[in-house]
């Protein structure tokens, strides 16, 4: 696997996928039921460049960057971590996956990243069941799992990705597409600029597309947004 940037960069690469072999990544793991997958973000488009196991989360290479990808590309906040685990992923079928991602640096930037995501749902089903026979005999009280840090999406096209994006959002706030009035219209692409979604070539078109309305009008909302700073 290698990335197509400059020999210091590959250097990186090399030393990220050693850490698989002798086990120094935390959350690595290249059992069938886990896939690792190299994204680089020279081409956001087409960030996936090798993937292992794709099947897991039913992506393949030159599949786009993930929403999660996204915002690490531009928030200061990813800049100064190593890497970062245990957060969830959801992938096709809105399959649930334990993830954890190494972020792959060249000049104190990050180029890229490398991911493991786990898919545990036979474990939870076990751990479901056996929490339902302990409740029987009044045995160990059930426990919710602490909720995830981050949350990605493994979307496999632009349109999948801005489309659950806006439905996420629409969702918490009561809200669906054909009530939406100009001024929501400028806020739900305020939020898809905050995330780093028009980084994607097609956005604007997919923008549209999930929205009902022009890709002029996409443009138009988007020049305010980017005017306000």
């Amino acid at each position: 696997m290698k990335l197509p940037i400059s020999s210091k960069g590959v250097a990186r690469e090399r030393d990220c996928t050693s850490l698989f072999a002798d086990g120094r990544f935390p959350g690595a793991d290249t059992r069938q039921n886990s896939e690792i997958v190299l994204h680089d973000f020279s081409d956001p488009d087409h960030a996936i460049v090798d993937i292992r196991n794709g099947i897991v989360s039913g992506r393949k290479v030159g599949g786009p960057a993930t929403d999660l990808a996204l915002k690490i590309m531009h928030d200061p906040k990813y800049r100064d971590l190593p890497f970062i685990t245990g957060y969830e992923g959801r992938g096709a079928g809105g399959k649930t996956l334990e993830s954890a991602t190494y972020f792959i640096r060249e000049d104190n930037e990050i180029v890229g990243m490398l991911c493991v995501n786990t898919d545990l749902s036979t474990v939870r089903s076990i751990n479901a069941m056996a929490q339902q026979l302990m409740a029987c005999f009044d045995a160990v009280p059930r426990q919710a799992e602490p909720a995830s840090i981050e949350v990605e999406i493994l979307s496999e096209s632009t349109q999948e990705l801005i489309d659950h994006s806006i439905s996420e959002l629409l969702e918490s706030r009561g809200q669906d597409v054909a009530s939406l009035g100009q001024a929501d219209r400028v806020d739900v692409i305020r939020h898809l600029n905050g995330n780093g979604v028009f980084m994607l070539k097609g956005a604007v078109a997919c923008a549209a597309t999930a929205l009902g309305i022009s890709e002029p009008s996409v443009y138009r909302y988007l020049q305010k947004v980017r005017k306000e700073g």
